[in-house]
């Protein structure tokens, strides 16, 4: 009986030994990717030189928005089925002058004749959702008309002040901004930082700069991996940005995202995942 317990403690021992092991190994690789994660960042920091820091001043700052959000809900299939599991998503359009009307899509992929009012109509509890209506045609010739067809959808289903603006033409954006959106300039559109050298960053940190004193823009949004620059040059902007590698990847993913969320100036942080109706 004796010898009995006393197996029964060292197999308990043993076992308790093995769990401690193990949950140690797991917690060491979470470290390790958040250290690698870190890592990079410092290495496109190196990359930035010294030029004089830019302050946006005081911005609306809303403290309501979730910070996760779905990235390219552009159809109604994919609206329904991810509207309950996220509060936060962002949505492609495309203003259509003609029709006065904004088609959900995402460039070059072909539209397939879905309003934003319609797919606002089919969210159960659409108040209760945030938006970024990610503008990608946005002009100086089109932004009175597509303002004030973005306010009258938005005042229908009293989400004004759930939306955000995004478009990488700022100085356009100041109608939206004076009807109570939140606003961000979309920043690297095209470019990637990595791959800029000193003079090119430098010239396009005065493009931005300009553009900044020009408009009345909330935020800036970029990829993650541009956020050393506008952290650097910007250090008061609210920041927009996006996580789109593989969840496959899982210890990277989510030691990106435990990182993105401990930057103090990253407001939203969209993340991509498949679901039906993905385009």
């Amino acid at each position: 009986m004796g010898l009995s317990r006393k197996s029964s403690r060292s197999v308990q021992s043993l076992l308790t030994v093995v769990f401690v092991l193990v949950l140690g190994a797991v917690l060491a690789v979470k470290v390790y990717s958040l250290v690698d994660v870190y890592r990079e960042y410092k290495a496109v920091e190196q990359l930035l030189p010294e030029l004089p820091v830019f302050r946006l001043g005081t911005q609306q700052r809303p403290s309501n928005f979730p910070a996760i959000w779905l990235q390219r809900v552009d159809g109604i299939e994919r609206a329904v089925l991810m509207a309950p599991h996220y509060k936060g998503m962002e949505i492609d359009v495309v203003y259509n002058a003609a029709a006065d009307l904004f088609e959900v899509g995402h460039p070059p992929v072909p539209s397939h004749g879905i309003s934003l009012d319609r797919l606002f109509a089919s969210i159960k509890q659409v108040e209760n959702h945030f938006f970024c209506i990610d503008y990608k045609n946005l002009t100086e010739n089109n932004k009175q008309a597509a303002c004030q067809r973005l306010v009258t959808t938005a005042r229908k289903y009293g989400i004004v002040r759930h939306m955000i603006v995004e478009s990488p033409a700022p100085k356009a954006l100041a109608c939206f901004n004076e009807n109570g959106f939140y606003t961000s300039y979309y920043v690297f559109p095209e470019l990637r930082l990595s791959s800029m050298g000193r003079q090119q960053i430098t010239e396009y940190y005065r493009e931005i700069k300009a553009n900044l004193v020009a408009s009345k823009v909330n935020a800036l949004s970029s990829t993650y991996f541009s956020l050393p620059f506008i952290e650097k040059y910007f250090p008061d902007a609210d920041i927009l940005t996006w996580y789109a590698e593989p969840r496959s990847r899982r210890l990277r993913y989510y030691a990106s995202l435990a990182y993105l969320r401990l930057q103090p100036h990253v407001k939203v942080i969209l993340v991509d995942q498949w679901s039906p109706g993905y385009r």
